[in-house]
């Protein structure tokens, strides 16, 4: 096993996935594996948060969400997440200390949404729930004390795929204006898997080329030749007139490229992004807050920059 900021945090993921054995391919498999690996950083709530669960009711579906408000009468900012999990796997539960940190750490209310996945569900059918998740909560603003001017959205992962992709449909289709958009370690949002990133940093083996190239084909229907932006947000032409972006990559994760690459190319068509590089920390590093003084630091700079764009304290 490599050393570095992480080691603790993947021994014990590790031990809990089976030690160097290849992920499951099959879809439920793997997503009782992430709720069972959930387990092992799980944290009460914080005192300054109230959770509560709820569905908005969409054509021909429920789409579960999870609001972890401030406790304040007052009209809240307000960031709309995006799970991770390859598209495939992960849910409310997975990420729930993961979304009450984020909560407690910026003073902002979340609401997080469990959009149907793939394979059973393909694209488009994560980003159809997101957008339509963000249009409901725009209608129903007051009700959830949501401030629309500090309205944002941000995800992990494939979730952070989902919150570039959902950034260019609320641009595109004249939604909600969002005064943010923050992506965490975010992909696969390319079909190119050769990326230098892709195949440098490949020694772990539940996660790597292979473990992304099985998730985009799922989520895409093997169409891998597809230029939908809203599909694979870095086949876009147009990255003008997008939200500010703070995109959080790990030095030591194969989507590396991935946030850099969607970062530059806001910056060059005129978006304000910035990239901010985690040194010696691997993809999903906040969940590793517990053990890894590094994670921590990183925590307290992705909740900084929030408060800062959100305007919060």
């Amino acid at each position: 096993m490599i050393e570095h900021a992480m080691t603790e945090y993947k021994k014990r993921v590790s031990e809990v996935r089976g030690g160097s054995k290849a992920r499951p391919r099959d879809p439920n498999e793997r997503r009782a594996q992430f709720e069972a690996y959930a387990d092992i950083f799980k944290e009460p709530y914080p005192a300054s948060i109230t959770v509560t669960n709820w569905f908005i009711a969409a054509p021909g579906r429920e789409i579960p969400i999870r609001i972890y408000s401030q406790k304040t009468d007052e009209k809240q900012p307000t960031i709309v997440y995006f799970h991770g999990g390859g598209y495939m796997s992960g849910s409310l539960y997975t990420h729930d200390t993961v979304v009450a940190n984020l909560a407690a750490g910026t003073g902002a209310q979340i609401v997080a949404v469990h959009y149907r996945r793939a394979p059973e569900n393909p694209y488009p059918a994560a980003v159809d729930d997101g957008f339509f998740t963000l249009q409901w909560l725009e209608k129903y603003a007051d009700r959830y004390k949501i401030d629309l001017d500090r309205l944002a959205i941000a995800g992990d992962s494939a979730g952070g795929g989902l919150t570039a992709a959902i950034s260019m449909m609320s641009r595109d289709r004249q939604g909600p204006k969002l005064a943010m958009q923050v992506l965490l370690y975010p992909g696969p949002m390319n079909t190119n898997t050769e990326t230098d990133s892709y195949v440098r940093i490949n020694h772990d083996p539940q996660f790597n080329k292979n473990d992304l190239e099985f998730y985009l084909k799922a989520y895409l229907s093997d169409k891998l030749d597809t230029k939908d932006p809203y599909a694979v947000p870095l086949q876009a032409t147009n990255y003008a007139d997008l939200p500010p972006a703070f995109i959080h990559v790990a030095e030591l994760d194969p989507l590396y490229d991935e946030g850099l690459l969607y970062g530059e190319r806001m910056n060059a068509d005129g978006a304000k992004a910035e990239v901010r590089v985690a040194k010696n920390l691997e993809h999903s590093f906040l969940r590793a807050v517990t053990v890894s003084p590094e994670a921590r630091e990183e925590a307290a700079y992705l909740y900084a920059t929030i408060k800062r764009g959100l305007r919060i304290g």
